[in-house]
Order: C-alpha cells, then structure tokens, then sequence
C-alpha cells in the first residue's frame, strides 16, 4: 500500500530528530512483542533454545531501537551502542527480533551523514565487530557448512548494500545543497545585475536631462538676448523671439516630463511618457530650431538613409544636438554643418562650425576651440560615453580650417549595445 504523497511530503518537513524518534518508536513496536511470542516456535526454527524475556531483554531491545532518535546527530555513538546491544542480546540467548534492524540503519547514516574517509573507518570497525557477532551466532545456532557460508554471504551483502546506499544519498544531499548554493548565487547574481541596469538607466536618464536642459535653455538665452536688444527698435522680432523661447521651454518640458517619469513608480503613463524618442529622422526640426536661435546650420545626409538601432539612433541625435549647442554657445557668429553617412557597418556623424573667435551678434564673446573643449563639461564627456558605449570612437577639437569640429563614427554591428 502506498502513502499518500502528502503524508510523505509531511514526514519530510519534520524536524530530523522527530522523525527518527517516530522510526525508532516504530521499530519498537514490531521488535518488542516479538520478544515476547512463544519459544517453541522460534525453538523450532533454529533448533536451540532461547532465554525468558525479561527485563533485561527488554532493555537490550531498547537498547537498539531507541538510540536510533539520535542516529543524525551522534551516528557513531548510536552505531557502537545498537552493535554492542545487538551483539550482547544474541550472546545472552534472547530470541532475535527486527530489532537487529537498527545496525542496519546506523551504518547507512554515517555512510549518508559523515565524510567518506570516516565513514570507511567506521564501516571496517563494524565489521570487524560484525566478525565477532557471527562467531557467536554461529555457536549458539548450529548449522551446516553451506547454510553458514550462506549466513554469512548475506549478512554482508546486507551491511554492503546499506553502506553504499548512505553514500550513494550522501552524494545527493550534497549535490542537492551545491545546487540550492548555485540557485542563491544566482539570484544573487539577478539582483546585482538589475541593480546594474537600474544604475544605467538612471546615468541614461541624467545624460538625456542634461542635453534636454543645455539645448533648451542654450537656444532660450541666445533667443532671450536677440529679443532684448531689438525690443525697442524691431518689436515684431523681439515677438518671435520670445515666441520661440515659449516654444523651446514647452519642448523641453514635455521631453523632461517624459523623462522623469521614467524614474517614478506605478503604472500610470501620460501622453509624455509614451512620446517616441527622438532620432535622427528629427534632424531637420533640430537645425531648424538651431537657425531660429541665430545658427545657421547646413545639413548634409550620404548614403541610403535606412532605420537604425534603437540606441544609435538616438546616441547620434543627442551628439549632433549636444554639438549644436556647444556652437550657439561658444562659436560667436557662425555657421554649423551637419553631416550624417550611412555605411555598411558604420554610421559617421559630423558637426563643424566656422567659429572665428568674435564678438557674437548678441554681445557674447566668442572663445578658442581649446577653450571651448574645456568648457563643454558634461556634453562632452556624455557624448563620449554614448560613442563608448557602441564601441565607437569620438573626436572633438579645433577643424583643419578653424572653428570646432566634432566628428562621431558609431558601429552599426548587432554585437554591440
């Protein structure tokens, strides 16, 4: 009869010790009344006679069972304390019972529950004592030559079969713990890796705010300062500037909306949110914003345009706006050429501007190429890191004709990220 899986499952997640105390408790039962059913029978299968139960048989039954509560906690001790138990019950002539069964038992435990080299010294003590056991049942049950060979042929294919059985489970529980080891290293693993990626994409986040935020408000004080000086003398242009500016900021709010809400919990996404990333398919409205700002910008496009990764796309928007913005701010009256080639494996992006190192027409002094790199700060450094991050290569300096020239080659092979 089977048990039921449930009652298995239960037994399982017992306490060690309570469930060696419910074996031994078992065991008990089937071995004491055995001591206690009539000698003629037993009389008559071993042919000799056997002792009254007694107190003391009752004890050196006991004495197998019962140690068997601790067989995982101290089993050498209860191994040592149900052989001698065992071996004294058969030299006092008591009739034998299952109670031999817990020799049995502790020698698969400390083959199952210790190191293999102690159990092996322990399993040659046994049968060294195992020896001795046969000697003396030898002499107190007589039998032929083959029924004592055969006696003795099983009795240690017994104790052999139970040894390599405890070590065939110790070889599974520690397979089993190097796995439940394996399964915490890996999700320890998992989490560091989201943590990674949560530091990631918040370093993305602040490169995207700060180009956001030094476009913006680069075109809105360029817009601001035209609007000023022509206020009193062209009213209609200070108008469209300050109209500008109005459309700037509305951009840069939506687009900062956007990307905060990136970093907030929950699941509710305005239209912001959802709003598509920009890329290059973009370009023409960024150099159209960066003509109404006062900079007249070129854009020039080889090759067969066609969709690119995610990723490049926007890393080289954010290179040319981050490009413009550095020529509004440093290049005085200028004009800026934009670039864009399409290759087999490469996407080239180039920014130059003719900044001559003049007074800009708003009163802002122009500064040297050197200085310019200098003062480019964060832009700079968040364009290298997303050239970087593609494996790609960035340079940004002085042109072979003056002005400043930045110039982006990011690889377009699927083994990049």
């Amino acid at each position: 009869m089977r048990m039921p899986g449930s009652l298995l499952r239960r037994v399982r997640e017992l306490p060690p010790t309570v469930a060696d105390g419910l074996l031994a408790a078992l065991l008990t039962m089937i071995a004491l009344p055995m001591l206690f059913l009539p000698s003629e029978n037993f009389e008559r299968l071993f042919a000799t006679s056997f002792r009254d139960p007694g107190p003391l048989g009752v004890l050196l039954t006991l004495c197998q069972t019962v140690p068997l509560t601790w067989r995982r906690r101290a089993p050498y001790a209860v191994l040592a304390v149900t052989t001698a138990a065992a071996t004294v019950h058969l030299a006092l002539g008591f009739k034998p019972t299952f109670a031999e069964a817990a020799m049995v038992v502790s020698l698969y435990t400390v083959a199952a529950h210790r190191p293999r080299r102690h159990a092996l010294t322990a399993a040659a003590a046994f049968a060294a004592a195992m020896v001795g056991y046969g000697v003396i049942a030898e002499a107190r049950y007589p039998s032929s030559f083959e029924d004592s060979l055969q006696s003795w042929v099983l009795t240690f294919i017994q104790f052999a079969a139970a040894f390599f059985l405890g070590d065939l489970q110790k070889r599974r529980l520690a397979y089993m713990a190097k796995l439940e080891a394996l399964n915490t290293q890996l999700a320890a693993e998992q989490e560091l890796r989201s943590r990674w990626a949560v530091a990631e994409e918040r370093g993305r986040i602040a490169r995207e705010l700060h180009d956001v935020v030094a476009h913006s408000v680069s075109v809105m004080v360029v817009q601001a300062g035209a609007a000023r000086r022509t206020l009193g003398t062209s009213p209609d242009q200070a108008a469209a500037a300050l109209g500008q500016i109005e459309s700037t900021g509305r951009q840069a709010l939506v687009e900062m909306r956007r990307l905060l809400g990136l970093l907030r919990d929950g699941d509710q996404e305005d239209a912001a949110a959802l709003a598509p990333q920009p890329s290059l398919e973009h370009l023409d409205t960024l150099a159209a914003a960066a003509r109404e700002a006062g900079l007249p910008v070129e854009v020039t496009v080889e090759g067969e345009p066609r969709p690119l990764p995610a990723g490049v796309d926007l890393s080289a928007y954010r290179i040319v706006q981050e490009a413009l913005t550095n020529s509004l701010k440093h290049a005085g009256p200028a004009r800026a050429k934009v670039r864009i080639s399409y290759g087999r494996e490469v996407l080239e992006v180039q920014v130059t501007d003719s900044g001559n190192g003049l007074e800009s027409a708003f009163g802002q002094p122009a500064v040297d190429p050197d200085q310019r790199s200098r003062r480019s700060g964060n832009g700079l450094i968040g364009m290298r890191e997303r050239v970087a991050m593609f494996g790609g290569t960035l340079e940004a300096g002085a042109g072979p004709g003056g002005g400043y020239r930045v110039a982006a080659r990011l690889p377009l092979d699927s083994g990049h990220r």
